[in-house]
């Protein structure tokens, strides 16, 4: 049985599940649970007792993530912003990387196979997103949205809490959890581009005790795609259980897999860029074949095996553990490309990568209140550790790859590739092989100080930290003898010395409900790796970052805005060494600067927005190859969002909901050398739902356009020599039921 048929036979089980759970339950008179602002998790510290509704609606009042505690965003020297669960209803998002889009601060830039984020100007990391707090790695679709209760954003450098990661920040997805009362719902979305999108989600308790809740979802999902030859057919399930036996201790476990068949994700639009611009080509222009989705798609098999548990000692100290483990397989099988320069002519190359990954990661922290004097404190200490292991299997590799047939961009030939591909992939059977192994351990402690009545809060925090990677590769094209007993591990071990990340912050209150804040924090990235020409290990990448800004609360808590000034230099980044061709030197240097606003709320009774604004210059200030004072490529100096939604009748089972927004780019540089650039672009949406009650349950139909005038616009580069256009007009129509 394919997956796909798979998927389409749970989910229509689980209609039938849902209609005769609440057939069976009609008599109970259960009160409505909203689906989209209950069942929250805790967020990246652990889990906890959760109130069901207890916020609602576009803000959100606290958070975890920033610093493992849970406090409120107001008393939180940190930029975080949440992308609460309503949002992501209300607009029909799809994924992560468009929930993204609603905050400051953040563009999303898919990779070749990759979710990839850029914050505050930097790429967030080779599929790097986080899950209730904790890593994942080299993920593709990061969490399937239908699972998420919200996506937070931390902003700037968080080694002191997390250990090796970019600066710019990161992205957390927060998962749903079981709730104590039953509820059960279905949803099916179609539109254009062939979508069809079924969701469901049950959940309750098992005893009537509350002791045990469980939580079933699952989301099938297939598409076609505005470029040519692309396409996706994926599913995924997932079972979440809560026990508490006590009112100490609670326990939760989740279990979610994934089955995905669909052509390259960043998709195979790549428009050549001639002068300092990209071609104007039809944006339904492919450089792939169809072949591609018949004989060779990209499949992911991936399960996620997941618990938290919390053990509360008294009102005042608690400890928490959190697990993930993640077993991927994959097959990435793309053409690559390369521009000839008859400004006519692609040539390409077909990539085919088996590979296994998988990933392990957990902490254990101890939180406790204690008072001093004066002094209230909020402490934490905790341990953390981190497995990534990537074994690629015999697959191609690019640099000895043959060119297949070039393809004419404007006299394409498709359906010629056949009989080359399949030689290829065979002989990808006795090609390269890449095996990684990266190990970080982490210590650290923080200390949130409260002083004169709760006004001045002081943020100290430290964390010491050991990373190892471990890697081994052989090139063979029928060469290599010891083919594949010489695939082994370690072949090259790039240990890193211990590292010291320091933070400090200060926030004062002004008021009740406004807060200004500044802080310092200093950390250090991924393993450079070990490309010099002497043969040494470069030092790892580093950051140092000033933050300050203003918090705020208005409308009786109903609205949230922000301001924030942030200054973050990178450091350490590899760049090609003039001296020794071939290899790399550790001297690169990047300073990203900028203004920051967020506000999101609930305005009058029927009016809720969101809405942001990001000023950005990022700047290559150190480069031995020429760059020195250009801008940073990808980075647009200006961008803001705003999303507006009017509900006639809020809180109530039956009303009209009218919503529409926009979300604007000015130009940016395409690469570092600035040679060429993207131009700016505005994009409308909008939104028309309306929700009743049949037979005693909540329906509600919902239709939004997005790229409403149709403007053709490029959304990112490759920071190299192609562009991609982002969608044109798109309609996403849905009808769900709650029961």
């Amino acid at each position: 049985m394919q997956f796909g048929q798979l998927s389409r036979g749970v989910c229509l089980g689980a209609l039938t599940l849902s209609l005769s759970c609440a057939a069976a339950r009609a008599q109970e008179a259960l009160p409505t649970i909203d689906i989209a602002g209950a069942g929250s998790a805790n967020g990246a510290g652990g889990s906890g007792r959760q109130e069901p509704g207890k916020e609602t609606g576009y803000r959100r009042s606290s958070t975890v993530a920033a610093t493992r505690t849970d406090t409120p965003l107001l008393k939180t020297p940190v930029a975080v912003q949440i992308v609460p669960r309503e949002v992501i209803e209300d607009k029909q998002i799809l994924n992560t990387m468009e929930a993204v889009k609603n905050v400051s601060g953040v563009q999303a830039q898919p990779g070749t196979f990759y979710d990839q984020y850029r914050i505050r100007g930097f790429n967030s990391g080779n599929g790097v997103t986080y899950r209730n707090g904790l890593q994942m790695r080299g993920i593709l679709g990061s969490e399937e949205i239908a699972f998420t209760d919200r996506v937070e954003i931390v902003k700037g450098p968080s080694s002191v809490l997390y250990g090796r990661m970019e600066p710019g920040g990161f992205v957390n997805v927060v998962t749903k959890k079981p709730q104590e009362k039953f509820h059960a719902s279905v949803q099916q979305q179609v539109g254009n581009f062939g979508l069809a999108r079924t969701t469901f989600d049950i959940g309750g308790p098992v005893d009537e005790a509350k002791t045990v809740l469980y939580r079933v979802m699952g989301a099938y999902d297939r598409a076609d795609s505005f470029t040519d030859f692309d396409h996706r057919d994926n599913g995924a399930v997932a079972l979440f259980l809560t026990f508490r036996p006590t009112e100490n201790f609670e326990f939760n476990a989740q279990f979610e897999h994934y089955e995905k068949k669909q052509t390259t994700p960043a998709g195979s639009g790549q428009i050549p860029v001639i002068g300092d611009r990209p071609l104007d080509l039809p944006r339904n222009f492919s450089v792939s074949d169809p072949i591609m989705w018949s004989d060779f798609p990209y499949t992911v098999h991936r399960s996620v095996f997941a618990y938290d548990w919390t053990y509360r000692f008294d009102d005042k100290w608690k400890i928490t553990n959190n697990f993930h483990y993640v077993d991927s397989r994959e097959t990435q099988a793309m053409l690559a490309t390369a521009f000839l320069g008859d400004e006519r002519t692609i040539r390409r190359r077909f990539i085919f990568n088996p590979l296994e990954r998988n990933i392990l990661s957990t902490n254990l922290n101890l939180i406790g209140d204690v008072e001093i004097g004066p002094t209230r404190h909020k402490l934490l200490a905790g341990v953390d550790w981190f497995s990534y292991v990537d074994n690629w299997g015999p697959q191609n590799y690019i640099g000895g790859v043959p060119f297949i047939a070039p393809l004419d961009i404007y006299t394409p030939t498709r359906g010629n590739l056949t009989t080359t591909l399949y030689n290829l992939k065979y002989q990808a059977a006795q090609n390269y092989t890449w095996r990684e192994r990266d190990r970080d351990f982490g210590v650290y402690a923080q200390d949130q100080i409260s002083l004169f009545d709760d006004k001045l809060h002081i943020l100290l925090g430290g964390r010491w930290d050991k990373s190892e990677v471990d890697q081994a590769e052989t090139y063979g094209f029928f060469l290599a003898r010891c083919y594949p007993t010489c695939t082994g591990y370690p072949l090259l071990h790039l240990p890193d010395s211990p590292k010291l990340s320091p933070r400090a912050a200060v926030l004062y209150q002004l008021m009740d409900n406004v807060s200004v804040y500044g802080g310092y924090v200093r950390s250090f990235g991924q393993s450079n790796g070990a490309n010099l020409g002497t043969g040494a290990t470069p030092v790892p990448e580093a950051a140092v970052q000033w933050e300050g800004g203003l918090k705020s609360q208005w409308l009786d808590g109903r609205v949230t805005a922000s301001a924030t000034y942030f200054n973050l230099r990178r450091k350490n980044i590899l760049e090609n060494d003039p001296a020794n061709p071939g290899f790399m030197i550790a001297v690169g240097e990047v300073e990203s600067e900028g203004l920051e606003l967020d506000f999101a709320g609930q305005v009058t009774e029927n009016l809720s927005l969101i809405g942001s604004y990001t000023y950005d210059v990022a700047t290559v200030t150190r480069d031995d190859n020429g760059n020195r004072g250009h801008g940073f490529n990808g980075v647009a100096p200006h961008v803001g969002n705003l999303w507006a939604k009017w509900d006639t009748a809020p809180g109530l089972r039956e009303g009209f909901e009218l919503g529409g927004g926009l979300y604007a780019m000015s130009w940016r540089w395409g690469d570092d050398a600035n040679s060429w650039i993207l131009p700016g672009y505005v994009r409308f949406d909008a939104m028309a739902a309306y929700r009743t009650e049949v037979l005693g349950h909540k329906v509600t139909a919902r239709l939004n356009v997005k790229n409403l005038s149709d403007t053709k616009y490029f959304e990112y580069s490759d920071a190299g020599t192609n562009a991609y256009y982002g969608a044109p007009r798109s309609f996403v129509g849905s009808l769900g039921f709650e029961f």
